[in-house]
């Protein structure tokens, strides 16, 4: 498909939206695509992700594999 049919028919599907989440969702997800905002974490979460990843190296905090997620979410959804 080509790029201004695709644009066109994007447009069109987000002229029928009425529900504002859904729309602040658009926005965000197309906003990300187009923004070059670069994004830095601030001393706090840099702070918080440093004692997650000492709890993860020692073995006290419980992690999961992206196969444990997936099963368990597909179960979740009844799937």
């Amino acid at each position: 498909m080509a790029n201004a049919n695709l644009k066109k028919r994007i447009v069109d599907c987000v002229e029928q939206i009425d529900d504002e989440k859904i729309l602040e969702a658009v926005y965000t997800l197309l906003n990300g695509q187009v923004a070059n905002s670069d994004y830095e974490l601030s001393a706090e979460d840099i702070k918080i992700i440093n004692a997650r990843r000492k709890a993860v190296l020692k073995g006290s905090e419980k992690t999961y594999t992206v196969a444990q997620v997936k099963k368990k979410l597909l179960k979740n959804l009844g799937k």
